[in-house]
C-alpha cells in the first residue's frame, strides 16, 4: 500500500463514529443567516486561523487576527498578517468551493488551497508540488522523494473520490494525515491539510466547520498532535510498516470533543437568549436586538459583521448598532474602519453562560 490507509476498526472508533452521526444531524439548522451563527461563528473563526497559523510558529491571537480581517492596524511581522490573511481567504475558497454540487477532488484544488495559504510569502511556489532535489526532512521524519509526488496524490485523490462508503470523519482524518505524510508542497503542508479535511466534513453537510475547529486545541496542544503524528507515521515514508489506528484513535477523540462542545452551546443559546429577552422587554426596548448584545458578549462585534450574518445593508446594521448604543448596551471603540462594539458595564453585568464557553473553546481548552 503506498497511501496511509490501513487501520483496525476498534470498538472505541466505531462508537465515536456513530456519536458523531447523530452529533451532526443538528447541522441542518445552522446555515447562512441563523441569529446562533452571529454569537458563534465570528469568534470560532478567529480562533481557527489563530489556530492553525500559530501550529506553525505565528503568535497572533484569536483578537489580532479579528482585527487583521476587519482591516484595522496591527503591530505585527507583515509575513504573520500575510498569514493570517492568506488563510482566511483559503478557508472562503475551501467553502465555496466543497459546497458546490457535482464538487469533485482534484490536483487543482488541492493546489489552488496551497497557492493560496502562501501568496507573498517567502517559500511561495504557486501550489507547485515538490521536484527534483526539494526533499524533505521535518524533524525525525524523511518524506517521500519528491519523484513520487506526483503519482501518490493521484492515489489519494483517486481514493477520494471512491472512497463514499468510508465515513466521512475518517476520510477528514485520513486526507489530514496523508497531505502531511506525503508533503506534497515545499512549505503550507500543514495548513494546507488541515484546510482540506475542513472541506470533507463540508462535503458531508457540516455548514460552518469553524464551529467544531480542532486548530485551536491543536495549537494548544502541540506537542501532542505532533507526537501523534510521528507515532503514526514513524520516520520514513512506509505506509505498509505503519498503519493509521492509533491517529484514527486521536483524531476522532478530539473532533468529537469539539463537536459535542459545540452542541452544548447551541443548548444554552436559548437560555442566553431568554434572559437577555427578558432584560430589553422589562426595559421596554426591542426584542430582536438580544442576539445582537450575545454577539457582543461574545466577541468584538462590528458592522460588517453584523450586517453579513444577518443579511441586512451595512446601512441597516450600523443604524442598529447607533440605537443600542446610544440604549446604554453598546460602547464603541475605535473609528471609521476600525470601530467595534464592546458590551457596556450594564450587559457585562448579566449572567450569561455562552460567552464563558465560546472563550474556553476558541483557547482550545
Amino acid at each position: 500500500m503506498t497511501l496511509h490507509l490501513s487501520y483496525t476498526s476498534t470498538m472505541t472508533v466505531r462508537e465515536r463514529l456513530d456519536r458523531w452521526e447523530g452529533a451532526t444531524r443538528r447541522d441542518v439548522a445552522l446555515g447562512p443567516g441563523n441569529w446562533r451563527m452571529l454569537a458563534m461563528w465570528p469568534a470560532a473563526r478567529d480562533a481557527a486561523i489563530s489556530g492553525s497559523t500559530g501550529i506553525e510558529g505565528n503568535p497572533l491571537s484569536p483578537t489580532q487576527v479579528e482585527e487583521i480581517l476587519a482591516g484595522a492596524a496591527v503591530d505585527a511581522d507583515a509575513d504573520h498578517i500575510r498569514e493570517v490573511e492568506n488563510y482566511n481567504r483559503a478557508l472562503n475558497l475551501a467553502s465555496d468551493a466543497a459546497a458546490r454540487p457535482g464538487f469533485a477532488w482534484s490536483h487543482e484544488v488541492i493546489q489552488l488551497i496551497n497557492a493560496t495559504v502562501m501568496e507573498g510569502l517567502p517559500r511561495d511556489t504557486r501550489g507547485d508540488y515538490r521536484g527534483p532535489g526539494e526533499d524533505v526532512f521535518v524533524g525525525i521524519f524523511t518524506g517521500p522523494s519528491p519523484i513520487v509526488v506526483r503519482g501518490l496524490m493521484d492515489e489519494l485523490i483517486g481514493w477520494l473520490r471512491l472512497a463514499e462508503r468510508t465515513p466521512p470523519l475518517v476520510r477528514s482524518a485520513l486526507l489530514h494525515l496523508n497531505i502531511i505524510a506525503i508533503h506534497p508542497f515545499n512549505d503550507g503542508n500543514g495548513r494546507t491539510a488541515r484546510i482540506l479535511a475542513a472541506m470533507e466534513l463540508i462535503r458531508d453537510g457540516i455548514q460552518s466547520p469553524e464551529l467544531i475547529s480542532i486548530e485551536a486545541y491543536l495549537r494548544r496542544n502541540r506537542d501532542e498532535y505532533i507526537a501523534a503524528l510521528r507515532t503514526t507515521l514513524g520516520p520514513t515514508y512506509d505506509p505498509d510498516q505503519h498503519p493509521v489506528t492509533e491517529w484514527l484513535d486521536y483524531y476522532t477523540r478530539i473532533t468529537l470533543d469539539r463537536l459535542e462542545a459545540r452542541n452544548r452551546l447551541l443548548d444554552w443559546l436559548p437560555t442566553d437568549i431568554g434572559v437577555l429577552i427578558s432584560v430589553l422587554a422589562d426595559a421596554g426596548e426591542p426584542l430582536e436586538w438580544a442576539p445582537t448584545l450575545l454577539a457582543a458578549r461574545v466577541g468584538r462585534l462590528r458592522t460588517a459583521a453584523l450586517a453579513e450574518l444577518t443579511g441586512r445593508s451595512m446601512p441597516a446594521a450600523r443604524a442598529e448598532l447607533g440605537r443600542v448604543s446610544r440604549a446604554g448596551w453598546l460602547e464603541p471603540h475605535g473609528t471609521t474602519r476600525g470601530r467595534w462594539y464592546a458590551p457596556s458595564e450594564r450587559l457585562s453585568a448579566l449572567p450569561l453562560h455562552v460567552p464563558e464557553l465560546v472563550e474556553l473553546m476558541a483557547a482550545g481548552e
